[in-house]
């Protein structure tokens, strides 16, 4: 599946798309079927808030792979790979999960960096993270495959990001910067350097078909397209 929260392949130098572009009329389907999905799912913003954040923003840069996100391709790929992945580590199996796509070896890390970046004892203990949950061994990959797989992991993992986004980056300008480099690390490689991640941001890459001659749209003007809708 050529989708992921990090790994992904960058294909084009091109310039970002128009900022008026009206994805929701782009993506048709693909784009109302991600918003039953946010309208299904209202534990999604109590989660979010629960955590200090802002449902609007949090969301926002997961909105783009709600829009290609495939239910049935989604569990080809998790039947084929997840027991490679829980016996061998990442190198063997490293695919994307549920609506959020999330990777195992994107979550390793965020749980890693979630650890090392933030201190304060009650998100610690909120998020029920420990030192031992990242040590390398079955156990513990199965346990977070069964996390990426729940609304509620895939939930937590999106708000360990911004937690650790937000203690690595506290200084950016905007509401629309924040929201679009964000998207964009999420998308790509959030432990890149931030000129990596602005390179990253004006470029075409996203796409919905499987056939790398599809349209391409830039992932950072989908995310802020989707906050700015009421």
């Amino acid at each position: 599946m050529l989708t992921a929260a990090l790994g992904l392949l960058f294909v084009s130098d091109n310039a970002a798309q128009k900022p008026d572009e009206n994805y929701a009329e782009i993506f048709s389907d693909n784009y109302q079927q991600a918003m039953r999905f946010l309208q299904a799912e209202k534990t999604i913003d109590s989660v979010i808030i629960s955590r200090g954040l802002n449902p609007k923003e949090a969301v926002a840069v997961i909105f783009p792979e709600l829009i290609r996100y495939n239910s049935i391709q989604d569990k080809i790929e998790i039947f084929a790979l997840e027991t490679l992945y829980v016996q061998y580590g990442k190198k063997y199996a490293d695919f994307s999960v549920s609506e959020f796509q999330i990777k195992p070896s994107f979550a390793e890390k965020i749980e890693i960096d979630f650890l090392n970046k933030v201190s304060d004892q009650e998100l610690l203990t909120r998020y029920q993270i420990k030192v031992s949950d990242t040590v390398q061994n079955q156990e513990n990959r199965m346990k977070r495959l069964k996390k990426i797989k729940s609304k509620a992991g895939m939930v937590n993992y999106l708000c360990l990001f911004w937690k650790v986004m937000n203690t690595k980056y506290p200084n950016l300008k905007s509401q629309e910067e924040k929201i679009r480099f964000f998207a964009t690390a999420y998308n790509s490689r959030y432990w890149a350097s931030r000129q990596e991640i602005e390179s990253f941001m004006a470029k075409k890459y996203f796409h919905t078909g499987l056939s790398i001659t599809s349209a391409k749209y830039n992932y950072a003007d989908i995310a802020w397209y989707y906050f700015q809708q009421p």
